[in-house]
């Protein structure tokens, strides 16, 4: 029975996994190259459920070139370094170290701490590391220093003593963060001039911006500057405006965010989508921010929703569907910020990574004809079969525990009972006799 198809260049990762399973169950497939395309052909049907999950994460390799240019950037403020051995370094493609301010001298200082364990850690799982400078919470010091530091007889001066920390600790980039008031009309000339010495050292300059703003003083040619804008799609409300409770980062706040830098003429490949690990309670007075790791162990199904009493945030199944409209829209996505998530399997890092390489389909099809609904689900989900071939379905858990199986006639609906599963992450495969699908799906509660 042929199951899949891989291009050449897969097939020895994908035979050694079946050797090294075929040795685990006393069973050994027959396996086939013929030119440029290997056949997998199974003796035992029962072998096909054990390999069933490896072959889903094994059809990653020839999707890969698609994801490996998708970003995921992460920010880690001097305040969170303590979380440096609990964080996941390996499933970001970039680390924003956070934040960098002068003194009156232009000499740079992360809030008194050593970034070296930090750039190390990052660096050992291939991750590019940033310096992001300024922050949205200076001080009268900081603020005094930066007004200073990029008046145009001083700017050069400051831009060298840049280079020079860049250098010192094998940085690969500079994100700019100054925000709101700060930005004038001194913004765009230091932009241009920062942006000259980094593309003479071979290194990248990204922006945080608000979601929805543009600062009047940052010119075309200042935003053209940027290889790509960190949209901050958050704090639609907050502390600041007690008086308007509700969701700081919706959905919809996503999608017009990105509309939004558009119509400023961001194409959406130097656009990444910024997401929060955190939440605010508008139930206490003043109004305070939660990390979500806080709000997850309050109790655990926190993770599967958006709203607990007048906390709000966003949970598992949102950071979701927001990677989703990140890779179908844009050039990655933003964390704000890494010490803030819930280090377990409830980790909002671990679903990102997880939605980027674990929804691949093994066998590309033109639409999807076995519809399923809803996603997120809570008691149970539908498969509607509009096509005139019989569908089989497994659904595994992601450690390749096989949960459930059955067929789905022709033009016909089957509503799969879950309320025996706990909330979390499942792998639906779907085949007929043409092709393959494999879906991810979210129990919600």
């Amino acid at each position: 029975m042929r199951i899949c198809w891989f291009s050449k260049s897969a097939c020895s990762c994908v035979w050694n996994t079946v050797v090294w399973l075929s040795r685990n169950i006393q069973a050994y497939p027959k396996f086939t190259c013929i030119n440029s395309i290997g056949y997998l052909y199974f003796q035992n049907p029962t072998i096909l459920k054990k390999i069933l999950t490896f072959l889903v994460l094994l059809s990653a390799i020839a999707t890969l070139p698609a994801q490996q240019d998708f970003k995921v950037i992460g920010y880690l403020p001097y305040y969170r370094f303590a979380f440096n051995d609990q964080i996941e370094y390996e499933r970001l493609t970039h680390l924003n170290i956070a934040f960098a301010n002068p003194d009156m001298e232009g000499n740079l200082d992360v809030g008194g701490q050593d970034i070296s364990p930090v750039v190390a850690a990052a660096k050992a799982e291939g991750v590019q590391v940033f310096i992001s400078l300024a922050g949205g919470a200076l001080t009268a010091d900081w603020k005094q220093a930066w007004e200073h530091l990029m008046l145009a007889d001083n700017r050069s001066a400051f831009i060298h003593k840049i280079m020079l920390y860049l250098a010192a600790y094998d940085l690969d980039g500079v994100d700019f963060d100054l925000e709101w008031g700060d930005v004038n009309e001194k913004y765009s000339p230091f932009v241009l001039e920062l942006r000259d010495s980094l593309t003479a050292h071979g290194l990248e300059l990204t922006a945080a911006l608000p979601g929805s703003h543009r600062y009047p003083d940052i010119t075309d040619e200042a935003l053209a500057a940027f290889d790509w804008i960190n949209m901050m799609v958050y704090d639609l409300t907050g502390p600041w405006n007690p008086s308007n409770p509700g969701p700081h980062s919706p959905y919809p706040f996503a999608v017009s965010c990105m509309e939004y830098w558009q119509s400023q003429s961001v194409t959406t490949s130097r656009l990444t989508l910024g997401v929060p690990f955190y939440g605010y309670d508008f139930g206490n007075n003043p109004v305070t921010a939660y990390r979500y790791a806080t709000i997850v162990d309050w109790d655990s199904a926190n993770a599967y929703t958006d709203q607990v009493n007048e906390v709000y945030y966003n949970g598992i199944p949102t950071i979701v569907q927001k990677t989703e409209l990140a890779l179908d829209n844009l050039a990655g996505i933003m964390i704000w910020e890494l010490g803030q998530d819930h280090f377990s399997e409830l980790s909002l890092l671990r679903a990102i990574d997880e939605t980027i390489y674990s929804t691949t389909s093994i066998a590309s099809t033109p639409e999807q004809v076995l519809h399923i609904y809803p996603n997120p689900f809570t008691e149970s989900f539908t498969l509607s079969n509009t096509t005139g071939s019989e569908w089989q379905y497994w659904l595994s858990d992601l450690n390749g525990r096989l949960l459930k199986e059955q067929r789905v006639a022709s033009r016909s609906m089957l509503t799969v009972h879950t309320a025996d599963l706990p909330q979390g992450f499942y792998l639906l495969t779907t085949q007929n006799a043409q092709q393959r699908e494999v879906h991810k799906l979210v129990k919600s509660r």
